[in-house]
């Protein structure tokens, strides 16, 4: 059954902003949620938001998010108060966010509560523009993706959300790869990707559209440069003119599995973390993810074309869930 993420109209009472994990009260069900596109962007990964204040919206799925991340007129929208300064630091330098309490979340039976998201313009900051259709209420990040067992299944088209415990996955196995946390005590996830004979442990990142690593560093061939490139993504303007260095390479390996060749992106190491792994290889992939035991299984599949959010929203069969 297809169920919307839903976003109730009533805002939590909470004496601070502070980020941190949200409060699950878990279904027994798994949530299973469409994975869609807006008109803007048919590379990435969006599922459908609804309120009764705000109306419907699009929130971004993104692994490399930390933190839930709210567009500033979607949090007008629901007249939420902000408070605060957060600095986040991005792909293109840093910029001032502020913070806000969600309302409690709706996503099919699970309760989500105390979500404090990061408020900016994503707009001007980021690499998520507002389509005609319908406008993007923000990003759904690792603070709340960490809290259940994940499922992303491009040959269903769909995310699937159950509780932690929900059938663990196993130590070995087809296509079980080990995770770790980013440096140790990070939110975000690192895991092992070899690219040819080279291992690197890449940050999860389902809202890349493309697999970065530090090419420069490990003595890699480049098979294109393109000058003077326009690049969109988070930090300083939003936007930035840089030249891109590519690398071809034959195989990648994740665990027991073998996908190439793929085309890689330069990126210097940052922050200690080998670059990011990003959807032109996990586009390719059922993937499940069991956060609490740090392991993930991987599973090559054919990816579907997925529904925009223009077509889906006239489907007979959507079922939508209200909060009390």
């Amino acid at each position: 059954m297809r169920r919307a993420l839903i976003i109730a109209a009533c805002l939590l009472p909470a004496c601070a902003y502070r980020l941190g994990p949200p409060r699950v009260h878990y279904a027994d069900d798994v949530a299973t949620l469409p994975l869609l596109q807006p008109t803007t962007d048919a590379r990435r990964w969006y599922v459908p938001v609804t309120s009764e204040v705000a109306g419907d919206h699009l929130l971004f799925v993104d692994t490399g998010y930390t933190f839930t991340t709210c567009d500033d007129d979607f949090v007008a929208a629901l007249g939420l108060a902000t408070r605060g300064s957060v600095p986040v630091r991005g792909e293109l330098g840093k910029l001032p966010t502020t913070k806000a309490n969600l309302p409690p979340l709706l996503i099919g039976g699970h309760r989500i509560e105390g979500v404090t998201c990061q408020v900016r313009d994503l707009g001007s900051t980021s690499s998520i523009d507002d389509p005609d259709e319908v406008p993007i209420a923000g990003v759904l990040g690792m603070d709340v993706l960490r809290r259940f067992r994940v499922a992303f299944d491009p040959a269903e088209g769909t995310v699937e959300l159950a509780p932690p415990d929900h059938a663990p996955l196993p130590k070995e196995g087809e296509g079980i790869v080990k995770l770790k946390r980013e440096l140790r005590v990070g939110i975000r996830a690192v895991l092992p990707v070899g690219f040819d004979d080279l291992e690197q442990w890449p940050v999860l990142d389902t809202g890349a559209t493309d697999t970065y690593i530090d090419g420069q560093r490990l003595g890699l061939e480049p098979s294109e440069i393109v000058s003077g490139a326009t690049l969109r993504g988070t930090g300083g303007s939003g936007t930035e003119r840089r030249d891109l260095i590519h690398y071809d390479i034959g195989r990648v390996q994740l665990g027991s599995l073998h996908l190439g060749p793929v085309e890689l992106t330069d990126r210097p190491r940052r922050g200690g973390t080998d670059g990011l792994l990003g959807l032109d290889v996990l586009g390719q992939l059922r993937a499940e993810y069991d956060w609490s035991r740090r392991r993930a299984r991987f599973e090559v599949v054919e990816p579907v074309e997925l529904p925009l959010w223009l077509s889906w929203r006239d489907e007979p069969t959507t079922s939508v869930v209200v909060l009390p």
